[in-house]
């Protein structure tokens, strides 16, 4: 069975983990780790990522398994910089992103959430905003697909009340 929210949190927790670790400091040093956030923040802090609380562009297409469709959706993060030097807002967006890359390829099941997890950049750039600050964005979607996803307890109410017509 698909349960998005399971995947959504598998996500949130990694991107915890690999942002809130000493690694990430070894990893890319001299940058601001962000924050993590479920949701967007109420105040944005200069650096955050923000994992999106509803999935995106979900669709099931033809059988993965005999009787059984395999399941796409979207699981959107999205990584903000933002600084008084272009240069630092902007390393630290790339940081993000090949940070969020790397821990969705690290283990593409999402903790067994999924069958596999593919991560793009859709959107990213900089500009300036009203305080004199630069600001980078990135929005990563992490393609996720379930094949042969049997939602057996439903299966059983459906085929109940089919088999009374």
């Amino acid at each position: 069975m698909v349960t998005f929210a399971l995947a959504r949190n598998a996500l949130k927790s990694r991107l915890d983990a690999v942002f809130g670790s000493e690694a990430f400091a070894d990893l890319y040093p001299g940058v601001q780790p962000p924050k993590v956030y479920q949701g967007f923040p109420v105040n944005e802090p200069p650096f955050y990522v923000a994992v999106d609380e509803i999935v995106d562009a979900a669709a099931s297409s033809g059988a993965a398994s005999m009787g059984h469709a395999r399941i796409d959706f979207t699981l959107n993060v999205w990584c903000f910089a933002r600084h008084a030097s272009l240069e630092t807002a902007a390393d630290a967006l790339l940081s993000y992103v090949d940070a969020v890359f790397a821990s969705v390829l690290a283990d593409q099941q999402l903790c067994m959430a999924v069958d596999s997890a593919f991560p793009r950049v859709r959107d990213a750039g900089t500009g300036a905003d009203g305080s004199k600050r630069y600001v980078a964005a990135a929005t990563v979607e992490v393609a996720c697909s379930v094949c042969s996803a049997c939602h057996a307890g439903i299966k059983e109410v459906v085929d109940a009340i089919d088999g009374e017509n």
